[in-house]
């Protein structure tokens, strides 16, 4: 009996150091600018678990992210030019405890942060094989108003994956729709903690629930420089630049919304055709 408990606890201790090591995993995501194209575009994401936490975002913005989060604890206030510009936006925060899934964009001098309780309802199929030298099995799942095909490995005890994927029993290597409109696939792995916590040290953040972030995105694709108005206004205390020039000017907006409109565009299919809250 007292051979057996120890056994038990050195299996659960085993498991423990696993689940709460921290990762690094690229994604080679690929998508299709517009559904009846043949012709996609491609970028490298990386998903960082640390804890209970996980992290999703274009590689190039992580990067970023990180220097700035290096020179804030430093205790700088200046932060360079990227060296890379990245198509992928969205931050995704998830906290697998709660289950609740945050997403984060940056606009002008503003973080808008929305926060989701909804997650994909899975299905496993008993279809198995083998990905990225691990055994691997399939399940499917309505997420966003698509189809998505999952393939997964409990070789990996980490519930989580691309975007806002997680809740299967291990870590996902490959999804895509049923269309393969989207399509996300593993390219790395290492164990590795990684602290991007300060990236937005210095930002004013702005809080959305799903239907105020959809009214928010609806009116932002139309008109980005909407978020303009009235920072120069009479109380302000400083005077807002783009580039080194007024914000209020007619030139200064028609660049940034070209500018915008330019990102907006790479997802004219969007990867979730339908909120969820």
């Amino acid at each position: 009996m007292k051979l057996k408990l120890i056994i038990i606890l050195f299996t659960l201790t085993a498991f423990l150091k696993v689940f709460s090591q921290s990762y690094k995993i690229v994604y080679d995501f690929k998508w299709k600018t517009e559904e009846n194209t043949e012709n996609y575009n491609s970028e490298l994401t990386v998903l960082l678990k640390n804890k209970e936490n996980s992290y999703f975002e274009s590689l190039a913005k992580f990067k970023y992210d990180s220097v700035k989060t290096k020179l804030v604890k430093q205790g700088s206030r200046n932060f360079p030019a990227p060296k890379q510009q990245w198509k992928l936006q969205t931050l995704i925060f998830k906290d697998l405890k709660s289950q609740t899934t945050i997403t984060e964009e940056n606009f002008f001098d503003k973080v808008y942060l929305t926060t989701y309780r909804c997650k994909p309802s899975w299905k496993i199929l008993q279809e198995k094989s083998r990905m990225f030298n691990y055994n691997v099995q399939k399940a499917e799942a309505d997420f966003g108003g698509r189809k998505w095909i999952a393939w997964f490995t409990n070789e990996i005890p980490i519930s989580d994956g691309p975007y806002k994927f997680y809740g299967l029993p291990g870590l996902i290597l490959k999804i895509s729709d049923f269309k393969e409109n989207f399509i996300f696939e593993i390219k790395g792995l290492t164990k590795e903690e990684n602290n991007i916590d300060e990236r937005n040290a210095y930002t004013a953040k702005v809080n959305f629930t799903p239907k105020q972030w959809e009214t928010f995105w609806t009116q932002y694709q139309k008109d980005p420089a909407m978020i303009f108005a009235n920072l120069n206004s009479s109380n302000a205390t400083a005077t807002y630049v783009y580039y080194g020039q007024n914000i209020d000017s007619k030139e200064v907006k028609e660049a940034y919304n070209k500018s915008e409109k330019q990102k907006i565009d790479v997802f004219k299919n969007p990867i979730e055709l339908k909120t969820c809250e």
